[in-house]
């Protein structure tokens, strides 16, 4: 056990070393090498489709590489994965409650099952069903609320036994305005209090307020840094133009020195001063600007400029932001 402790102390809460992972002939990771450090709120953020779950899957031990090392907390993944689930908390995708039992009774077990006294079980669920909103529906049946309210729940069990890392994928999906700020706020309480949370997302937003952020694409991560060291790489502001043809617009400012970027949303360029760009380009544009704004750069715009595509989701839009706003 003492040894045990001076693993998790020294270790890097997550890290992992020439990762790959491969579906027959889909290659999901092409080598990620990453750390990520204890009280850290580290977000991996990517559209569909670009690795994230199955990176994700790897560190939560759902998952087995087929090349490389995952450690959580100085374990590995795969040799010591119980070592891992017994200091872990997650929040899937999809809702993994039990349906028949109470709010209360599933945190309740849950405590039970990490080792929690009955009587630590029952304080610390008390504890969570208060500060997560739950109060009023604690003696319902799980399978009988509402989409947001089994999210906040899910958190709950994933927090009762206070876990050394919380992993949240995409944690958020369907939740209103009021559940949300709920869950965030109590995440930022757990990490507040020493924790450390890897979470996925495709929403910007949802990544603005973690300490670093990686950006995946295609199996591989193309940058790391906080929000904002990422947006500096961009530099400047963005100039966003809605035409009538965006390829002949595009054209149009490549030919006179621009470098632009195309995008589900319109034309792209990245400015050091976009404002006093903006009237000259208005007045001998060729085509008929139907909308143009002023911005400072963001997350989706440094994705757009590493990798010439805007940061989608699953069907070709550009990634959405949470609804709510800022988590």
């Amino acid at each position: 056990m003492a040894e045990d402790k001076a693993r998790i102390s020294d270790a890097p809460a997550l890290e992992a070393r020439g990762l790959h992972k491969r579906y027959g002939a889909v290659h999901a990771l092409r080598g990620i090498d990453l750390a990520v450090w204890r009280g850290e709120m580290f977000a991996l953020l990517g559209p569909n489709g670009a690795g994230k779950t199955t990176l994700f899957s790897i560190f939560a031990t759902l998952l087995k590489p087929s090349e490389g090392t995952a450690r959580v907390l100085g374990f590995d993944s795969v040799r010591e994965r119980v070592a891992v689930r017994q200091r872990m908390g997650i929040v899937f995708q999809e809702p993994a409650l039990e349906g028949k039992l109470s709010v209360r009774d599933n945190l309740y077990l849950m405590g039970l099952f990490y080792g929690l006294s009955s009587r630590a079980a029952k304080t610390r669920s008390a504890e969570l069903l208060v500060t997560l909103g739950l109060e009023d529906v604690s003696t319902r049946e799980a399978q009988k609320l509402s989409g947001g309210q089994k999210r906040r729940v899910e958190l709950a069990r994933a927090l009762v036994a206070t876990p050394d890392v919380l992993f949240l994928d995409e944690a958020t999906l369907g939740l209103d305005v009021d559940a949300r700020r709920l869950f965030w706020a109590e995440v930022r309480r757990y990490v507040g209090a020493g924790g450390t949370v890897f979470l996925t997302t495709h929403y910007m937003d949802e990544a603005e307020p973690a300490d670093r952020i990686a950006l995946i694409d295609h199996g591989q991560i193309i940058a790391l840094g906080s929000p904002q060291e990422l947006k500096n790489r961009v530099g400047g502001g963005v100039l966003l133009l809605a035409t009538d043809d965006d390829a002949q617009a595009a054209a149009w400012l490549r030919e006179h020195g621009h470098d632009p970027e195309l995008s589900a949303r319109g034309v792209l360029l990245v400015e050091s001063e976009p404002a006093a760009v903006l009237p000259d380009v208005l007045a001998h544009l060729p085509v008929r600007t139907r909308r143009a704004e002023v911005h400072e750069s963001s997350l989706e715009d440094v994705f757009l400029k590493l990798t010439g595509r805007a940061l989608e989701d699953g069907n070709g839009k550009p990634a959405p932001r949470a609804q709510g706003g800022q988590p």
